[in-house]
């Protein structure tokens, strides 16, 4: 089984609701063995998405003889124009109980094209129909800081124009849907799959990215400078995905650090920088929750690594934070909260932990020292709509996308946002808004 990373706070948000009609089941086509007749059915005939809104919820199921089969195998590849949010053009499952098989999302790379959607297991085919409307509009892209006392820092701000369908991947880095990866109005690379930026302990902006040539990192100084003797460029499978500055995972679940593996058969994983640089890289796997680290220079650190149990299928949200398919917010074992929806941690200027999530309630921030001891005036609770998507710290895109510092509106019309802490604890989002 072949099962992408799945989402963590790197993963672009998507803020516009929108949703697609039900319709007939799609095209089948059977293939008869001499006891077993499987059948492969997708639960929509057509799924429709745009630039500005991927398509979500579909799944294929697997019948043999009319029955549910479980365990079986199934690969979805998609055509030309259309892209899993990993990048990758092919996804492998293996069905549930229920006979089922989840895709991840489905993103829309060649707005008016149609495409097809190709189921197949052993002995069975099915396709679906893929589609999306033409467009020609731009979006627009902004930063906006806030410093450590929260004030407005509008120095700091800037706005841009980039083309319809880019996501924040970054503070001022955008990846649009046919691969561009852009530092405001500026390509950095093309033929990009997968990107992350980040600020390391100087406010150098640090940009690795994922091609069919392999991982790339990119580095500009804190006065917007091209930093060429930082590059470093190494061969990785393709269709791996950026989780952190060096990291990314393969299809097939390989953790590296830039050429070299780290883990294999990881699910999910959260990688940044600490105050000093040193790198922190939390990841999930069949036999739970793992924090490993290296030095500024690169060397491994292994007085920091720890493992914890967490329940499978948890997802690495922050360093030693997990958000688990219960619902439950955790620091390594420990539960932080529970009935969580979606949650961002990063570590500020001090290494004390900060972690945004959202429940029904609304958001909430809690804090650690850079000991692990609870921080408790570090806590800030605020009323947010209940399906918010925490996208930094006090940070919260809503569906119908109004992104919010707390409970006060910072833009609406957002289709995807980014925000950091930089080496001054000065908060900073980078979001594009606009009509697709």
């Amino acid at each position: 089984m072949t099962t992408p990373p799945v989402p963590n706070r790197r993963s672009v948000l998507v803020g516009a609701a929108w949703s697609i009609p039900a319709v007939t089941a799609a095209t089948l086509v059977p293939v008869a063995s001499a006891s077993t007749t499987t059948t492969l059915i997708f639960d929509r005939s057509t799924y429709s998405g745009t630039l500005c809104a991927d398509i979500t919820g579909a799944y294929v199921t697997v019948t043999a003889n009319g029955t549910a089969a479980a365990g079986t195998s199934v690969t979805v590849t998609a055509s030309t124009g259309y892209r899993f949010e990993n990048g990758a053009a092919t996804f492998t499952g293996v069905s549930d109980t229920i006979g089922r098989v989840d895709l991840p999302t489905l993103r829309v790379h060649t707005a008016g094209s149609t495409g097809v959607l190709t189921a197949t297991t052993t002995d069975a085919t099915a396709t679906a129909t893929l589609t999306s409307p033409a467009s020609t509009a731009t979006q627009g892209l902004h930063r906006r800081m806030w410093i450590d006392t929260g004030a407005a820092y509008p120095s700091g701000s800037t706005d841009a124009t980039v083309p319809t369908g880019s996501r924040a991947v970054g503070t001022l880095v955008t990846l649009d849907p046919s691969g561009v990866l852009r530092r405001g109005t500026s390509t950095v690379a093309s033929n990009v799959t997968s990107a992350f930026a980040e600020l390391e302990k100087s406010n150098y902006l640090v940009v690795t990215y994922v091609d069919s040539t392999g991982m790339h990192r990119r580095m500009w100084t804190d006065t917007g400078s091209a930093y060429p003797t930082a590059n470093v460029d190494a061969t990785v499978p393709a269709n791996s995905v950026v989780v952190g500055t060096f990291f990314t995972i393969d299809p097939g679940g390989v953790l590296r650090r830039v050429g070299t593996t780290v883990a294999s058969g990881v699910t999910s994983a959260f990688a940044e920088f600490d105050k000093n640089n040193y790198q922190t890289l939390t990841w999930v796997d069949g036999t739970g929750m793992h924090r490993r680290m290296w030095t500024d220079s690169g060397a491994p650190y292994p007085s920091a690594s720890i493992d914890s149990s967490v329940p499978a299928g948890s997802v690495a949200v922050g360093t030693l934070l997990t958000l688990g398919p219960d619902a439950v917010l955790r620091k390594g074992t420990t539960s932080v909260a529970t009935g969580v929806t979606s949650a961002f941690a990063e570590l500020d200027k001090s290494n004390y932990l900060t972690v945004t999530y959202v429940d029904a309630a609304g958001m909430h921030r809690r804090m650690w020292t850079d000991t692990g001891s609870a921080f408790p005036s570090g806590s800030v609770d605020a009323t947010v709509p209940a399906d918010s998507t925490a996208v930094g710290t006090l940070l919260t895109l809503d569906p119908s996308g109004v992104l919010r510092k707390g409970t006060n509106t910072v833009a609406t019309g957002v289709t995807s946002a980014f925000a950091e802490l930089d080496k001054n604890n000065a908060e900073s989002v980078t979001w594009v808004d606009g009509s697709c």
